[in-house]
Formats: C-alpha cells, sequence, structure tokens
C-alpha cells in the first residue's frame, strides 16, 4: 500500500512508500490510500527526518524574528525614552503642537468626548488582565484534557499569556514612575487622570494584549493569525491611543512609547518562552503541517496493526 500526502502535507512529504512486513489499518493524519492495502508497513524514516528538520527550522526562523522585533522595539523605546527625559525640542514641540489641535478640536464636541471615554473605559489595562486571567485558565485545563496533543506546550502558552498581560502593567507603572512626566494640562480640560504621563498604560495594555491575542491564535490554530485577526487588533490599538490622545490625558509621545514598550514587551516573552508550539489534537505540527508516522522501530509500535504479512 502507498500512502499519498493530502493537503498541506502534499507540500512538505514524501509519499510513503511500502515495504512487506507489517500490515496496518490506516494512513497517518495526513495522508490518503492509494493502492492495494495489503501485508505492508511503512518506510517513513527519510519522510520523518526530512519533516523534522523543517519543523525545526521553520520554529527558529520564528523565534529568531520575534527575538529581533522585540530588540528594535526595545531599542526604540529606549530612545523615545531618553529625548523625552532630556526634553529634546523637536518632540516637546509635536507633542505640544498634537494636543493643542486635539483640545480646541475635541471641546466643543460632547459626544466625541463620551465616545472616547467608553473606548478608554471598554479597553482598560484591567479588562484585558480579567480576560487574560480567563484565558489562561481555560488553556490549563485544556492542557490537561486526554485531547490535548502537546500538553506542556498548552501551558506554556497560558504562562505567557498570564505573565505577558499582568506583569505589563506593572512594567508601564514603573517606567511612569521612573520618568516621572507631568500629564498634558490643557486651558479647558474634558477629562481627567491620575499619575504621571509616559508612558500611557492604556496603550502598553493595548499592544500587549493584542500581541498576546495574535500569539495565541497562532499557536492554538497552527496558522498565522488571518488578515480580520490582524485587522481587529490594530483598530482596537489604534483607537484606544487615540482615545487617550483625544481625551488630553496623553501626549503623542506618550502613547507611541507605550505601543514600543509593550510590543518589546511582548514580543520579548514570546521569544523566551516560544508558546507557539503548542499542536492540535489531531497530530499535526504547530505550524498546521500533519506528520508522517515516526520510522523505526519505536515509530511502528505507535501504529496500529492488524495482523501480520507470511
Amino acid at each position: 500500500m502507498t500512502c499519498v500526502p493530502t493537503g498541506r502535507t502534499a507540500r512538505l512529504a514524501k509519499t510513503l512508500t511500502a515495504r512487506p512486513g507489517t500490515r496496518y489499518k490506516a494512513c497517518p493524519s495526513g495522508y490518503a490510500a492509494d493502492g492495494d492495502t495489503s501485508g505492508t508497513a511503512w518506510r517513513t524514516g527519510e519522510a520523518v527526518a526530512e519533516m523534522t528538520a523543517e519543523d525545526r527550522g521553520v520554529r527558529r526562523v520564528v523565534k529568531g524574528g520575534i527575538a529581533v522585533g522585540a530588540a528594535v522595539a526595545a531599542v526604540a523605546f529606549a530612545t523615545l525614552a531618553a529625548l523625552v527625559a532630556v526634553g529634546w525640542s523637536p518632540v516637546v514641540r509635536t507633542d505640544g503642537h498634537v494636543a493643542d489641535v486635539l483640545a480646541r478640536w475635541m471641546a466643543p464636541r460632547g459626544t466625541a468626548v463620551a465616545a472616547l471615554s467608553r473606548i478608554s473605559e471598554v479597553f482598560h489595562p484591567t479588562v484585558f488582565r480579567v480576560i487574560a486571567v480567563l484565558g489562561a485558565g481555560w488553556l490549563w485545563w485544556w492542557s490537561r484534557r486526554a485531547g490535548a496533543a502537546d500538553p506542556a506546550s498548552t501551558r506554556r502558552l497560558a504562562l505567557y499569556v498570564l505573565v505577558t498581560v499582568e506583569l505589563g502593567g506593572l512594567l508601564a507603572r514603573g517606567c511612569k514612575e521612573l520618568l516621572a512626566r507631568p500629564r498634558p494640562a490643557p486651558v479647558d480640560p474634558v477629562a481627567h487622570a491620575t499619575g504621571y504621563s509616559f508612558p500611557s498604560g492604556h496603550a502598553v495594555g493595548v499592544m500587549v494584549a493584542a500581541v498576546a491575542l495574535l500569539v495565541a491564535v497562532g499557536s492554538v490554530t497552527g496558522r498565522r493569525p488571518g488578515a480580520l485577526w490582524w485587522s481587529g487588533a490594530a483598530v482596537v490599538v489604534v483607537a484606544t491611543g487615540f482615545a487617550r490622545l483625544g481625551l488630553g490625558l496623553h501626549y503623542l509621545s506618550d502613547v507611541l512609547g507605550g505601543y514600543l514598550l509593550g510590543l518589546a514587551w511582548g514580543l520579548g516573552l514570546a521569544a523566551l518562552l516560544r508558546p507557539w508550539a503548542v499542536r492540535p489534537s489531531d497530530g499535526s505540527s504547530a505550524h498546521g503541517r500533519a506528520r508522517p508516522p515516526p520510522g523505526g522501530p519505536a515509530g511502528e509500535d505507535r501504529v496500529r496493526r492488524t495482523g501480520s504479512a507470511p
């Protein structure tokens, strides 16, 4: 019998040819039987080696790209924080100009103020923390069920979601205390908030939540998040940042700094914890690739036998 790769497997593995010996009940996940099914066993060592090497290579590329993204975001945040701390005039002028324009535009518009206030409430960092606790709890529960193919990786994803979102708020608060930048003081304020200004806690919280969401979706589904996920996350991130600017509670550099800090934190922990290794219960790999059965004597024991050829 010959097992022919189907779907995504067809692009990643060779046809599994048979050799006389042991007869098995069915082809592995991602393969379809083609031909005589009598008295056969799979010669899978070469295909498995190819799949394993490619899977390892993909994971290295993913981890390397995430680590580079985290490093770039961290350097950008540190640079912006230093410019804010020393009061670099281009940053100060830009912040003041944007704040003045938005203050004049928002003052007579009560409906817009109410809408931005509601956005700030709905996407408050505390909301994301509660969702993170619930999501991490569900992932941990799922990892203990029999259907979870990779419990360790699922628990690692739960830990990533919980630590990233919960500690992101403490990180933002620490940076605020370190820089101690006063909030904007418009002549006719439309909203009030306490604490320091840089970086925006809302911006940090929403960016961390967006990164954690996209990482979790990619890990659980085994595929890159689609355009709908990316677009939804982008809309929420931008809307939250604009709400803080429109209400006169932050400068432009506060929001940008919050985005950079949240991005660096979310990507950095992703590179450290590698939560994308979760596999669905159908036996496919972390990137949605169905694996052929392991070769060799140990692998043969895991394939159901129905008898032996004479």
